[in-house]
């Protein structure tokens, strides 16, 4: 689950004989007890480039 900071996630999937294993990486990191998982307020309010489909779009690099 990323958090309202969250701007870069990566997975890997793994398929073995017990399962499948999925691991994702989030930057900046989530799930800190003082930080809130949403920022409240107006769709795209707050980004500081662009908007697209309701999210802050951040340029390619």
């Amino acid at each position: 689950m990323s958090w309202a900071a969250t701007y870069k996630v990566g997975c890997g999937v793994n398929r073995c004989s017990h399962g499948t294993i999925v691991v994702c990486r989030y930057r900046p990191r989530g799930n800190i007890y003082t930080q809130y998982i949403y920022n409240p307020g107006t769709t795209c309010a707050a980004c500081s480039s662009s908007c697209y489909e309701g999210l802050c779009a951040t340029p390619s690099s």
